[in-house]
């Protein structure tokens, strides 16, 4: 598809701050997602599941209760053993259960296709588990939009709440991460949604270019196209300036 060059400077303004938010949004999700995606996906790419995030989020999960207990040990001066045993033997529990999960994720990455042999995605969210793909809403398939935004979220969401109503704090910890779950598929998806928008819209201006610019008709009989600022007064000048906007899209050898 040929360039638009003026749909590309006029049209296509980019907010700068808003898609800074977004892609610290997302990056900022990563290990939140990966708390609860290993117990719900499988076969992640070689690149999108790492090891050393799965050790690091794991280490930060190992301390934060024993700085939890030094911090209220010295402010009061006594013994929080055991309403440190009693508020986080659930965290332990599931900080082994993700680190178990985990090493089962990486010993799938390990046994997969070569991504050099192009057998496979190396940034692969890893792959539904059946339970969601086969959930019917009012006789239909739920979407996988559907699925990664609310879906899979959901039982974390629920899960994580009464964890923490009955005084666990992991409970927090896996409500924050559904919420952030949900939030980066919903911005992956935006992205997506809008990247898709974009080539549509240069498509349509592509041909409706020359009846806006040198026939100068209105957005009605355009699709909505219209252009902003002053045209030559000769047609043929103007058929011949409309040329210029285009511009041949070229693609690297590597």
């Amino acid at each position: 598809m040929k360039k638009n060059l003026y749909y590309r400077t006029v049209f296509k303004r980019s907010n700068a701050f808003k898609e800074g938010l977004l892609a610290f949004f997302l990056a900022f999700c990563s290990w939140p997602r990966l708390l609860l995606e290993v117990f719900i996906r499988k076969n992640f790419g070689e690149r999108y599941f790492s090891l050393s995030a799965v050790m690091t989020v794991g280490g930060i999960l190992a301390l934060l209760p024993l700085i939890y207990l030094e911090t209220m040990s010295r402010a009061f001066r006594s013994s929080e053993g055991m309403t440190f045993i009693g508020h986080f033997t659930t965290w332990y529990v599931y900080l082994a259960g993700f680190l178990y999960v985990s090493f089962q994720r990486y010993e799938e990455v390990k046994h997969l296709p070569s991504v050099f042999d192009f057998g496979r995605f190396s940034l692969s969210t890893g792959e539904i588990h059946p339970w969601f793909l086969d959930l019917r809403f009012s006789g239909e398939p739920a979407t996988i939009r559907t699925i990664e935004i609310w879906l899979e979220p959901l039982p974390f969401a629920i899960g994580g709440f009464l964890l923490w109503a009955f005084g666990q704090p992991i409970g927090l910890v896996i409500l924050i991460s559904s919420i952030f779950y949900s939030l980066s598929y919903a911005g992956a998806y935006h992205q997506g949604d809008h990247f898709i928008m974009d080539k549509i819209d240069e498509m349509i201006c592509n041909e409706e270019m020359v009846n806006s610019f040198v026939e100068g008709r209105d957005a009605s009989q355009t699709r909505g196209v219209s252009f902003y600022g002053r045209r030559p007064a000769d047609p043929d000048t103007r058929r011949k300036l409309v040329d210029s906007f285009m511009e041949e899209d070229v693609v690297e050898a590597l």
